[in-house]
């Protein structure tokens, strides 16, 4: 199976705290322009640079008790309706923050606009340390770095091994539907908290 243009893509971060409890966040991007068919170990390969792109502009930010652990990407069926695997890849994503580390479930959270005005998509990020939060807010530093985590997650680019174009965006299972990022995110200055959910979902 090769990944063609117009195929809508899942790839899932996981990373792993050191009592072995993960962390993981889900991102939607359909692969766009022309040419192709990509090879999949290539469509991997370009996961793994996309996600050390977004969150490299975090790595200060994070516990060092959180480390990446994996890549996977999965790819739209559209005749049995599910996500099947593409392939997966070690991911060595280390932040490097030594301070004391906020409760799990505080996180940063960016809302991400589409292009349609009720569709949305979201992310919470989580190992964050203290000194990010000042009197209950993020200081201005840590917004900063949310902005350009949010930036990287929401623009178009185009994938340095295969060469295809992905574009960014939210997969709406109830409605099978694949909506682009319109450009636009809010941040809020306020803490989020992220409830547990069950084993195996991603944020």
């Amino acid at each position: 199976m090769s990944i063609a243009v117009g195929d809508v893509l899942r790839v899932v971060a996981i990373m792993a705290w050191l009592d072995g409890n993960l962390n993981m966040n889900v991102f939607n991007a359909v692969i766009g322009g022309t040419g192709g068919p990509f090879d999949e170990a290539d469509i991997v390969d370009d996961a793994v640079a996309w996600m050390n792109a977004i969150y490299g502009n975090m790595t200060g930010s994070i516990s060092d008790e959180l480390d990446g652990s994996e890549i996977a990407v999965y790819v739209y069926d559209s005749v049995d309706d599910d996500f099947d695997e593409v392939g997966t890849d070690p991911w060595t994503f280390n932040p490097t923050s030594g301070s004391e580390q906020l409760p799990r479930g505080v996180a940063g959270l960016i809302n991400a606009n589409t292009i349609d005005p009720d569709v949305q998509g979201k992310k919470y990020l989580g190992g964050l340390v203290e000194p990010s939060v000042t009197d209950g807010l993020w200081i201005a530093a840590q917004l900063a770095n949310l902005a350009l985590w949010a930036d990287d997650w929401v623009t178009a680019f185009t994938g340095g091994t295969s060469g295809a174009s992905w574009i960014p965006g939210v997969w709406s299972p109830t409605r099978t539907n694949f909506y682009p990022f319109s450009g636009a995110y809010t941040i809020p200055a306020i803490p989020a908290y992220q409830r547990r959910r069950k084993r195996g979902v991603g944020a």
